[in-house]
């Protein structure tokens, strides 16, 4: 018995198998990391400011504040009262009606809520982050700005680089046709050379060079 659940725990192959490049064989989950270049030499960029936003800290709060208290809860409310009518059997076909516009105003909502916290964090924390092709919305002064990232070539090969949200721990999963479904959990802002993305790259700290 414990012989045979031994043999069950290992990869068994049979005939010549050869290995071209990097391989990885498992049962379950397997999780992945790629590490930054740790060497001495430094990625530089050129933070180019394009707008600069009406948002200040405060704004964003007063609007997060404003959607809550007089978007959500009277949304809140009257899908409750619909729910209420549909369970005494008091429920018309204007109120189903009524009931998924209410409903979707209120996912609506939440959405843009969500967004408005985020913006907030950012500049209540006065950080940079990537949005796409090169662009970044950074928080400093409490105040949201849009800029546009000028990348230096590449420290190592001279080669162009990119400014974005780079993945660097992420979760392989084996689907049972043999395929990988990987998903990402982290990420973070990057320099990263066109030339090789898998070795040159380089951690960008979202709360530097803030102008």
């Amino acid at each position: 018995m414990g012989k045979n659940q031994k043999n069950n725990n290992q990869n068994n192959f049979k005939g010549e198998v050869n290995f071209h490049g990097p391989a990885q064989i498992a049962a379950g989950d397997i999780i992945n990391h790629h590490a930054p270049n740790t060497n001495n030499q430094e990625a530089n960029y050129t933070p180019e400011p394009v707008w600069r936003s009406p948002f200040t800290l405060a704004i964003l709060t007063w609007i997060s504040f404003v959607i809550t208290v007089g978007g959500l809860i009277p949304i809140v409310v009257k899908m409750v009262k619909n729910s209420l009518d549909i369970f005494n059997g008091e429920l018309k076909p204007v109120v189903g009606f009524e009931f998924s516009i209410y409903l979707m105003a209120f996912v609506i909502l939440i959405i843009l809520l969500v967004i408005l916290l985020s913006l907030r964090r950012i500049a209540k924390t006065e950080t940079r982050h990537p949005l796409f092709f090169n662009f970044a919305i950074n928080g400093y002064d409490n105040r949201l700005t849009l800029e546009k990232i000028h990348s230096h070539k590449c420290p190592k090969c001279g080669g162009e680089m990119k400014y974005y949200n780079k993945p660097v721990e992420w979760i392989n999963r084996p689907n049972n046709d043999g395929s990988i479904k990987r998903k990402v959990t982290k990420k973070v802002p990057a320099l990263e050379c066109k030339r090789n993305p898998n070795e040159h790259w380089y951690k960008v700290d979202p709360a530097e060079d803030m102008l």
